[in-house]
């Protein structure tokens, strides 16, 4: 049977108003209501129902009678990076929890632990310009991080990836598997999301040049403010 599009026609127009900001079919402004009303063919009542949804997503700001602004700059494309530079993305981070923790089915498959082992966990919330951007965990294998600096309070210089040179296991790949799904309670009121927004999380497994897996990383964001971009070089053929 042919799916048809059963949603309420406010969550019609306003998904396909964030599709064409998104893709960068609108910018700067969103059309005037009764532009909206003779292009979406329906009331006025609907047509703000729709903007407000876009409004309290970040997608769009003004006042009813005035020009409504695209936030374009909300929605961004980061490269699949290890970690953003706080120096450079004016990010803080805030450490939540640091200690031994049973991580997620999936986690603890590509970390190679066996039923009930624990890993060392470096949680923390990722904040930018004030805005919670991330809730990140971070798994490493017990016997790499104890008495190491990923098990102590402290921020680390560098960072996990300097922490794990230092013990002589330098990052050197990582693999990316990535859901899209609604939030949990905790990813919802941690990233302040808004009502139904969805949330992209990706298991990043990193490794070293000799596939030691030295760290997975569990990295939930909000799918209204972030994509990601991934560049490969591909072989040449023949």
């Amino acid at each position: 049977m042919r799916r048809l599009d059963d949603r309420p026609r406010h969550l019609q127009i306003a998904a396909d108003l964030r599709a064409k900001i998104l893709s960068g079919d609108l910018t700067e402004k969103l059309p005037p209501f009764k532009r909206l009303q003779e292009i979406y063919d329906t009331s006025n009542n609907t047509t703000q129902r729709a903007v407000a949804l876009l409004k309290a997503e970040g997608f769009v700001e003004g006042q009813q009678g005035k020009a409504l602004l695209i936030r374009a700059k909300r929605v961004e494309i980061i490269d699949a990076t290890p970690y953003f530079e706080p120096a450079v993305t004016h990010v803080r981070y805030v450490m939540l929890h640091i200690g031994p923790d049973r991580p997620p089915a999936d986690a603890a498959r590509n970390l190679g632990l066996a039923a009930e082992e624990t890993a060392i966990l470096r949680k923390r919330l990722t904040i930018r310009d004030n805005i919670p951007i991330e809730l990140s965990w971070s798994y490493y294998p017990t016997p790499i991080a104890t008495g190491s600096p990923l098990e102590r309070p402290q921020r680390i210089r560098g960072g996990a990836p300097t922490a794990l040179a230092d013990l002589g296991l330098p990052q050197h790949e990582f693999v990316d598997e990535i859901q899209v799904r609604q939030p949990t309670s905790e990813e919802l009121e941690a990233l302040e999301l808004p009502a139904g927004i969805p949330v992209m999380r990706t298991l990043r497994t990193i490794s070293t040049e000799d596939g030691t897996v030295v760290e997975v990383v569990v990295m939930v964001k909000g799918g209204h403010l972030y994509g990601m971009r991934y560049r490969r070089t591909l072989p040449p053929i023949g």
